[in-house]
């Protein structure tokens, strides 16, 4: 901890449902001698996709039909918003597969307008009410939905942080709840997910703090500054489908094992193959299926990961179903290529992977690629 400067990090390799090992370094908050607990809810930023794939994976199996993963933003809003071309054909899968048209980082602040829109959204953050992010995540559809795409914006394949967001408007304007009522219903509560949620893992400003604040990290380790829980301390709030769930180790845990045991009183086995089989190729670099990087360049198993960061927090999630095995981990500070701490996180993960590939007789290899996210 102290070679690499890591400030709070919490680490979990589970077999099954169960853990094999487990560890934890650090303080909740750089100005105060607060341990990481035990049980602490971190921040998964795009590492949590999974979960919300978990869900439209769910509801389709039980609409018996009403909607699909072949339903179209037009079919599922009909006449309710204005959809221009080519988000007209735009399927549930495509959005959940970054295949959907749906406008990326580099293309909204490529234009005055898309700036100021997304300046709105941020400053319309809220943690209060969620049928106001319901209504939110509808206003931020009509107007991704509503662009003037010209020869360079609306790319089909490009990494996306609004289309799990469109996605999940379409859901809740299928069954007419919000997010987070969905989330609760189909997912954390049929798998024991009692501390995973919506937004910021705190929203108490208080010190000793309650639970792991967010940190803006130097590359070298010599600042540390701690981001005060509130409204806009993470992503805004109606893009919590793309980024914005927080879990403790044991209640993410609970939900990826799922993966691994393929239960289907949950979903069904065509269900599991869509959440993990490859439905398209990124950028020519990778595989890419629901709410998972695919790396199938191990020959003994398939490994499913996707780390995620919002430059504040990290995350990443593993899941090996081939050796019945599965990784979590997350840190209260950012971590990107060129920094020390990053090092040290590498070395970890490489401690992890080593012990896992001795505990199944089956080399683990978990490929990086958190530059791309």
């Amino acid at each position: 901890q102290e070679d690499y400067k890591m400030l709070g990090m919490t680490i979990g390799a589970f077999k099954g449902n169960e853990w094999i090992m487990k560890g934890k370094i650090g303080v909740r908050h750089a100005n105060d001698p607060t341990l990481i607990g035990e049980n602490d809810k971190f921040y998964l930023s795009d590492a949590g996709r999974s979960i919300t794939a978990m869900l439209a994976a769910r509801i389709v199996e039980q609409s018996e039909g009403r909607i699909t993963w072949l339903s179209t933003i037009a079919d599922v809003f009909g006449e309710s918003i204005t959809v221009l071309s080519p988000f007209t054909d735009a399927t549930l899968l495509d959005l959940f597969l970054h295949s959907g048209h749906i406008l990326d980082f580099d293309q909204v602040m490529q234009t005055e307008e898309l700036m100021e829109w997304y300046d709105q959204v941020w400053a319309a953050s809220q943690w209060d009410m969620p049928e106001e992010n319901m209504q939110q995540r509808m206003e931020l559809t009509k107007f991704l939905v509503n662009i003037d795409c010209g020869d360079e914006m609306c790319q089909e394949g490009r990494y996306s942080k609004f289309t799990y967001t469109v996605a999940v408007a379409m859901l809740e304007k299928f069954t007419g709840k919000s997010f987070d009522v969905l989330l609760n219903d189909y997912v954390f509560g049929p798998l024991n997910a009692p501390d995973c949620g919506l937004g910021p893992n705190t929203l108490d400003q208080s010190l000793p703090p309650l639970q792991p604040w967010s940190h803006f990290s130097g590359p070298w380790g010599v600042y540390d500054i701690p981001v005060l829980p509130g409204n806009q301390s993470n992503m805004p709030s109606s893009m919590t489908p793309d980024d914005g769930i927080h879990c403790s180790m044991e209640s993410w845990k609970n939900v990826l094992s799922a993966h691994l045991i393929k239960n289907e009183t949950f979903l069904t086995e065509k269900s599991w193959s869509i959440l993990q089989d490859p439905g398209v190729n990124l950028y020519d670099a990778f595989d890419y299926a629901p709410g998972f990087i695919v790396d199938t360049s191990n020959p003994f198993v398939t490994v499913l990961q996707h780390p995620g960061g919002d430059q504040k927090d990290y995350a990443q999630c593993v899941v090996v179903p081939g050796a019945n095995v599965g990784i979590v981990v997350a840190a209260n500070q950012n971590l990107q290529e060129g920094m020390r701490q990053m090092v040290g996180y590498g070395k970890i993960m490489e401690f992890v992977s080593e012990h896992l590939s001795k505990a199944t007789g089956i080399p683990i290899n978990i490929e990086n690629v958190q530059s791309i996210f």
